[in-house]
């Protein structure tokens, strides 16, 4: 018997034990609702709603802040609250949730909220950055986005693509006592300015008009020599160039015609035909459109897609480079240095072959760079210009025997320039895709001094509602969002509408677009 007893007493005891244990068990949180600290403006918002025991119920996780905009949400068993510096924390639940969420959360079409739920009249409504959502028993939850501005507002800095050397820059370097070298060498870093012998007399051939069907060269003085197959015509008067059918070119010359596959133009004073007499001629059409005034060379006339391409064959270094028009002959000598360098490196690595496009070396215009001839080389006021030129190469009589570019491992390396960056110069990989070792980010800090005169430094343009529109593809445009590179460019910009549909631009497409100054740039 008190055997029996004691294994009773025994096994009462196990079976109490068993019980309290069971009961420790099930009173102990489980992983889903363990206790999540909550804290800062999202702990204030989620007490001010209950706690634990109101709308949301007990936190499911750790607040985190990997959201964009710098934000941070937090999650709950029946919501979460999400938190940004300029919205402020605000909570989310039920079907407005549900709606937001297939908006995209703040990624999508209404950013942010910035309010709780309220009631107007039968409704509740949230709003958000960039709308609200309504919802009642009848309709559901519906998202209500903002009306698109009647225009955008623009901030930027610097003008054109930004990448290489900066004109502005140099001249503020040049204004420090830097000199041509030491600014190339800055800007084009790990490149080096060296002195080379070869294509110092090289012919480049530099595309003038292209596009018409007729063109007229007119001698100020002196006499043109047209060349016609074998035949060589003489005259003082204006000549007319047509395009025929047939894919040749015919030249009126002295009231004659002359038809050949292509025509090369002669005047005096040249090297091709030398004397006392100094003529120019005046070319209709060159110069985007205008007429242009060439002192140097030849012309050579033919077809090319069924237009005319009248192409300018002259010398690299005494006949093109001091007809380049790319930077103020008012500035400084060694930011004149600095550009003549850059300009003639630029051309010498173009001697190749010649572009397809254009049958030619070069363009005229800032596609390559700015070629006006005579009309800059021997304006008022030039003459600085023609001084750095000549400052940067080595004459002996009329042949260059050297003349100073810029290289990279014994290359010449692709010399790109613009006026001036947002105050750190684009990398060519943020720009045009591919990395290069000297066409990375510098400091062009300076391009914003006072000393530079940069106009610019800064600038500000609107946008209209239908030409954002028009440009990125979409009805209207409500929010232009833009991700920006450490320079500062601009990598994408994303346009909503108000109907929620999106559309992205790379920076350079929507400077390109827009015709901006930079895509270095910020929308408000």
């Amino acid at each position: 018997m008190r055997a029996s007893a004691a294994v009773r007493l025994t096994a009462l005891m196990i079976s109490a034990f068993a019980v309290s244990l069971l009961l420790l068990i099930a009173t102990e949180p489980s992983p889903v609702h363990a206790a999540y600290p909550t804290g800062g403006g999202i702990g204030k918002v989620y007490k001010s709603l209950g706690g634990s025991s109101g709308r949301l119920g007990p936190a499911t996780g750790s607040e985190h802040c990997t959201l964009i905009q710098n934000g941070c949400y937090q999650s709950f068993r029946n919501g979460s609250i999400h938190w940004t510096k300029t919205t402020g924390a605000h909570a989310t639940w039920g079907a407005i949730r549900t709606a937001w969420k297939k908006s995209g959360w703040e990624k999508g079409a209404l950013g942010y909220p910035t309010s709780n739920e309220y009631k107007s009249g039968s409704e509740t409504r949230q709003s958000f950055q960039k709308g609200r959502i309504t919802w009642s028993s009848s309709r559901g939850a519906a998202v209500i986005l903002a009306k698109a501005t009647a225009s955008f507002s623009l901030k930027g800095a610097g003008y054109g693509h930004g990448v290489g050397l900066s004109q502005y820059g140099a001249r503020g370097m040049a204004v420090q006592g830097k000199s041509a070298t030491q600014i190339l060498e800055h800007y084009y870093d790990p490149a080096q300015v060296t002195s080379t012998t070869k294509s110092a007399n090289a012919n480049l051939k530099v595309q003038l008009v292209s596009g018409k069907q007729s063109v007229t060269v007119t001698p100020s003085a002196g006499r043109l020599r047209v060349h016609v197959g074998s035949k060589k015509i003489e005259s003082s008067q204006k000549i007319t160039v047509e395009r025929t059918s047939a894919g040749t070119v015919k030249v009126s010359v002295n009231g004659k015609s002359y038809q050949s596959s292509w025509i090369s133009v002669e005047w005096q004073g040249t090297r091709y035909w030398t004397g006392s007499q100094k003529t120019t001629v005046a070319v209709s059409s060159a110069q985007n459109g205008s007429t242009g005034t060439y002192r140097h060379g030849k012309l050579e006339i033919r077809q090319l897609s069924k237009a005319l391409n009248v192409l300018g064959v002259l010398r690299v270094n005494s006949e093109y480079l001091p007809g380049i028009a790319e930077m103020p002959a008012s500035w400084q000598q060694e930011a004149l240095r600095a550009q003549a360098i850059a300009s003639r490196t630029y051309a010498y690595r173009n001697l190749g072959s010649l572009k397809s496009a254009c049958a030619c070396n070069v363009y005229d215009e800032v596609t390559s760079q700015r070629f006006l001839g005579w009309s800059h080389e021997n304006a008022s006021g030039s003459s600085p210009w023609r001084q750095a030129v000549a400052a940067t190469q080595n004459v002996s009589g009329s042949s260059v025997k050297s003349a100073k570019v810029v290289t990279y491992k014994g290359s010449l390396i692709n010399a790109v320039y613009s006026p001036s960056s947002g105050g750190k110069t684009n990398s060519a990989a943020e720009v045009w895709g591919s990395s290069v070792p000297y066409l990375k980010s510098r400091d062009d800090s300076v391009a914003k001094s006072k000393a530079a005169g940069n106009p610019y430094a800064s600038w500000t343009a609107t946008l209209k509602q239908s030409t954002a529109a028009n440009a990125f593809g979409l009805k209207d445009v409500r929010t232009i969002v833009v991700t920006r590179t450490g320079s500062g460019l601009v990598k994408t910009a994303k346009a909503t509408s108000t109907n929620g549909q999106t559309s992205s631009l790379t920076g350079a497409q929507l400077r390109s677009k827009l015709g901006l100054r930079s895509a270095t740039f910020t929308v408000g």
